[in-house]
C-alpha cells in the first residue's frame, strides 16, 4: 500500500519545496512508540494507520492544499486525550487528521472495525462537539485521496 503513497508524498514534497512551501514529515515512528500509543489509548491501530506511522510518522501540509492538512503521528495520544477532555470527543474516536477548517478533526471510529481490522474515518466538529459524517472507509483511503488531490492541484497550471 505504501510504495505508491510514498512516491506520491515524495512528488508532493519535491513540488512544494520548489515553491517554498514545506511539507513536514516526522519520520518513521518506532514500534515501541506505536505500541505505547496503542496502550495509552486502549486500542489497536488499524493496519493502514500503523503502516503510515512506520513509514512517515506524521505529515503536515500547507493548510490551503487539502481537506486534511495534518496527518497526525504518534501525537494521536495527546490530540485524542485533549479532545476527550476539552471537547467531549467520544472514547471510540481517535484524532488522526486535522481538517482545513478550524476544529475539524478526522477520527478513526474504533466502534466499527472492518473484517480487515480497519476503522472508518469520520469528521468530528469540535465546535459543535459532534460527529459530522463518515468521510473515508479507512486511514489509507484518506491518505491516498488527499495526497492525490494535492498532487493533482499542484500539477494544474497557475492562472
Amino acid at each position: 500500500m505504501m510504495s505508491g503513497t510514498q512516491q506520491l508524498v515524495e512528488r508532493i514534497r519535491t513540488r512544494l519545496d520548489q515553491q517554498d512551501h514545506a511539507v513536514k514529515i516526522s519520520g518513521p515512528a518506532d514500534e515501541s512508540a506505536i505500541t505505547a500509543a496503542e496502550t495509552a489509548l486502549e486500542c489497536t491501530f488499524p493496519p493502514s494507520y500503523r503502516n503510515f506511522l512506520l513509514t512517515f510518522g506524521g505529515i503536515a501540509l500547507p493548510t490551503h492544499l487539502g481537506i486534511v492538512h495534518d496527518f497526525v503521528g504518534v501525537d494521536v495520544v495527546n490530540r485524542t486525550l485533549k479532545g476527550r477532555e476539552e471537547k467531549k470527543l467520544p472514547q471510540h474516536l481517535l484524532v488522526v487528521g486535522l481538517g482545513a477548517q478550524s476544529q475539524e478533526w478526522f477520527c478513526l471510529d474504533t466502534n466499527h472495525p472492518s473484517s480487515a481490522g480497519e476503522y472508518p474515518v469520520v469528521m468530528f466538529d469540535a465546535r459543535d462537539n459532534a460527529v459530522d459524517q463518515q468521510f473515508y472507509d479507512d486511514f489509507g483511503q484518506m491518505l491516498d485521496e488527499v495526497m492525490g488531490f494535492v498532487a493533482d492541484s499542484l500539477d494544474q497550471p497557475l492562472d
